[in-house]
């Protein structure tokens, strides 16, 4: 116990006692300057010195652009906005490439540029004649194949369909089954550019093929949001616009009402869920009221 109270007893005497500091200038060693101090407070001018720093520093990383560069402090609205500005750049993309094959498809439905049988016989028969082995099979052409396989395969089936019967069909002879049942919202008025008639339905009723065809067009645009098209006998497409969802891809055969879409509100031209339906026949729109019942 006693030893105990002598060490707090040296302990205590070695913090009280005083220290001078004094400054000096050379060569004359002129003094310029003392400092008194214990050993008790050079630590504790120590502690507040190292606790300022800290405090400084910690200020300086919370409170300004520095903490930019240390890893894991970094500011993180930056990537988030690039992140953004990526997917919205990424969204207009799709967009522009949607409308291009949208407006593509349409200027050869408009030009009515649809094969025969006969320009198909000759196509396969030039290439019957063709000899494989002085061909000489590349990348670049392997990657133009795919870019028009769409064309050809919709080209090719559209033309097999048709080929058991050459003549044309009068379209009062055509039944259409209606794609749904419901009230007509808007009719057909191609003076103001709406080349279908608009027909209202609840939620998630299904869109169904008005007649067997096979699907050439199943993709989004700006204006008509999700986009279906059948290429049918007799040279007629239907389109079945603003859907929320499509159900087919582009190549697939569909028989008449078979489901095909369902019932949306997409694309910019719409301010409810409906169908958007329009029927085209050797080029030109016609009115879907005169053929089929909704």
């Amino acid at each position: 116990m006693q030893s105990d109270k002598s060490k707090s007893a040296n302990i205590k005497d070695k913090m009280s006692q005083s220290f001078r500091l004094t400054l000096h200038k050379n060569p004359n060693f002129e003094e310029k300057g003392t400092l008194n101090f214990s050993l008790l407070q050079f630590y504790v001018y120590l502690f507040l010195g190292l606790s300022a720093i800290i405090l400084l520093i910690s200020m300086l990383i919370f409170f300004t652009p520095i903490r930019g560069l240390i890893p894991g402090y970094g500011d993180l609205s930056h990537p988030k906005k690039i992140r953004e500005l990526s997917l919205a750049l990424e969204e207009m993309e799709s967009r522009i490439q949607a409308n291009e094959t949208y407006t593509t498809n349409f200027m050869k439905m408009l030009k009515d540029s649809t094969q025969t049988a006969e320009d198909v016989s000759n196509v396969q028969t030039i290439e019957t004649n063709a000899n494989p082995e002085k061909i000489e099979k590349v990348k670049e052409d392997a990657e133009i194949r795919q870019e028009i396989a769409f064309s050809e395969q919709i080209q090719e089936k559209s033309i097999l369909a048709k080929s058991s019967s050459q003549q044309s069909v009068s379209l009062d002879r055509v039944y259409f089954l209606p794609p749904l049942t419901g009230p007509v919202s808007a009719d057909y008025e191609p003076s103001k550019k709406h080349y279908g008639i608009d027909i209202l339905a609840p939620k998630n009723t299904p869109i169904k093929a008005a007649l067997d065809g096979f699907v050439i067009q199943a993709d989004w645009t700006m204006d008509a949001g999700n986009t279906i098209g059948l290429q049918h006998d007799n040279n007629i497409i239907t389109f079945y616009k603003h859907n929320s969802t499509l159900l087919k891809k582009i190549g697939e055969r569909v028989k008449a009402g078979e489901a095909i879409a369902i019932i949306g509100n997409s694309g910019e031209l719409t301010d409810g869920p409906h169908l958007h339906f329009e029927i085209w026949h050797q080029g030109k729109s016609i009115n879907p009221a005169d053929f089929v019942e909704f």
